[in-house]
């Protein structure tokens, strides 16, 4: 599969503007997963055409169908059909909605017509967004190898659709999710995704339970296995299943080694198969990753409607593990990073979690990141209390996820080197300490996990050599951490703990 710079180079070909028609009004496309890349920008940082990869095959989307019958597009339409048609030959197939644009390609010498139904024999189909009994044809044709290219907008139906719903549904009738009796430390999740949650946090805004919209499907995540068994959990553990299930009353699947969580559900009425592995005729299945097998098997089981509940604690693997970063390697990340919900080494103390409550703004990485973003150009504004010392320790861990030819996670790396690089780092004194609930202590952590990521940071060296000649950092609520090089690769110099840290 072509890289997405590759791929990008191939739709723009010849295409120096875009002549798009005014009276269509577009929505924004929300780009979800590793594999999608922006190709039209609008000059809001809105993305207006994106295209993406599912199995074998390719898709091109745009946020206006009247876009594709356009004829001032027909070198971008060209180059779209030629990318995602992988079987060079094969016949272009046009949705009887989009019948101009059977005539835009025939008339450039394209073998295009008019197909009411996707067949095997094209090599891309073209359609609206509208076409709801399709779906299953169009997924198949896409995962066999076929090329996609459609396009609507949905800002009307989006009117009918809130995360906050999912929400609510997720925590009717809790208040608080109480684990202090587990004898566990679950792992905090980092929550990164447009369409994740967090559904249990601490007092430092701690993730233990989040979750996530994906394609067609529906995940929840919790920080360990353990919370599949704790009695108090019993009414979020019922709550979360009928969500991922969305009302199909399908077959819940649950992990040979989970089994007492089937006990739970069953007391609320809730039958369950346990297996040792995913089934085809599942609608939801309950397990914890322990390996790389079949990561990309669950992923497409939820971007086609499933429903998956993952409990899993990355701490143990990251101390087995010395030096290799859980966010990247640990399996359960290979599994969830797209989704939008990370699982790191960090524990959180056993106890009661606050639920988010309705109209109260909960702290995500990404908007508080672009909260910050507007703040430092600003120069003024604010955000909720301990949200930027969250937003440090956060985007450090973030940018361990590997970035290389992923827009979704290569735009942070960007966005970042460019707050650096445009806002010089504060140098922490004795006079002008720094703590880390403020936009300057953010600037430095994130500075140091971006320096840790690999990014090229040769035009902001001499800064952050600065920033580590100064060790004064004034405490509050929630520490600074401070990492040190404990190796001693020479012969001259030797570290040895003191036991104690003093400032």
């Amino acid at each position: 599969m072509a890289t997405p710079s590759a791929a990008f180079e191939a739709l723009m070909n010849g295409v120096t503007s875009w002549d798009v028609p005014e009276d269509a009004v577009p929505c924004e496309l929300l780009l979800i997963g590793e594999a999608s890349f922006p190709v039209m920008v609008n000059d809001m940082g809105q993305v207006l055409i994106a295209a993406s990869s599912y199995g074998r095959g390719r898709l091109v989307v745009v946020s206006h169908e009247d876009y594709l019958v356009e004829a001032q597009l027909t070198p971008f339409l060209l180059n779209a059909v030629g990318w995602l048609c992988s079987s060079p030959g094969a016949p272009i197939g046009v949705h009887p909605s989009l019948a101009p644009l059977a005539k835009i390609l025939e008339g450039s010498g394209v073998d295009a017509k008019v197909e009411p139904e996707v067949k095997d024999s094209l090599g891309v189909y073209c359609i609206d967004a509208y076409n709801e009994t399709m779906t299953e044809k169009l997924v198949k044709f896409m995962k066999c190898g076929g090329g996609l290219l459609i396009g609507g907008q949905a800002w009307d139906w989006a009117n009918q659709d809130d995360l906050s719903e999912d929400r609510e549904e997720l925590l009717h009738g809790i208040s608080e999710l109480d684990i202090s009796n587990s004898d566990c430390f679950p792992s905090q999740l980092l929550v990164h995704g447009a369409l994740a949650f967090p559904l249990g946090l601490d007092s430092y805004h701690g993730c233990v339970i989040a979750a996530a919209r994906y394609g067609r499907g529906r995940v929840v995540v919790t920080g360990h296995k353990v919370l599949f068994t704790v009695g108090k959990l019993g009414p979020f553990l019922l709550n979360a299943v009928r969500w991922l299930d969305g009302g199909r009353r399908g077959k819940i699947v649950v992990q040979t080694e989970l089994r007492t969580l089937s006990g739970l559900l069953a007391v609320g009425g809730i039958d369950t198969s346990i297996e040792p592995n995913l089934t085809s005729d599942a609608s939801v299945y309950c397990f914890e990753p322990v390996s790389e097998v079949g990561v990309k098997e669950l992923q497409e089981f939820v971007a086609e409607g499933g429903g998956l509940f993952v409990g899993a604690q990355a701490w143990w693997w990251a101390f087995k593990n010395p030096g290799v970063s859980p966010l990247a390697r640990f399996p359960g990340n290979l599994l969830l990073n797209p989704f939008g919900i990370s699982i790191t080494s960090q524990s959180l103390n056993p106890g009661p979690f606050r639920t988010p409550k309705a109209g109260i703004r909960t702290y995500h990485f990404r908007s508080t990141l672009a909260e910050f973003q507007v703040i430092m150009g600003r120069k003024r504004g604010n955000v909720e209390k301990g949200w930027l010392a969250k937003l440090g320790p956060d985007g450090a861990a973030f940018l361990q996820i590997p970035a290389e030819e992923i827009p979704a996670y290569m735009s942070v790396h960007r966005l970042l080197r460019k707050l650096l690089s445009r806002y010089r780092l504060p140098v922490a004194t004795r006079e002008n300490p720094v703590i880390n609930d403020c936009c300057r202590g953010a600037m430095l952590s994130l500075a140091t996990g971006l320096a840790h990521s690999g990014s090229d940071l040769s035009l902001l060296v001499p800064e952050i050599e600065d920033m580590y000649s100064s060790p004064y950092l004034r405490p509050s609520e929630s520490p600074i951490t401070v990492e040190v090089n404990c190796t001693n690769p020479g012969t001259r110099y030797c570290w040895m703990s003191t036991g104690s840290l003093t400032a």
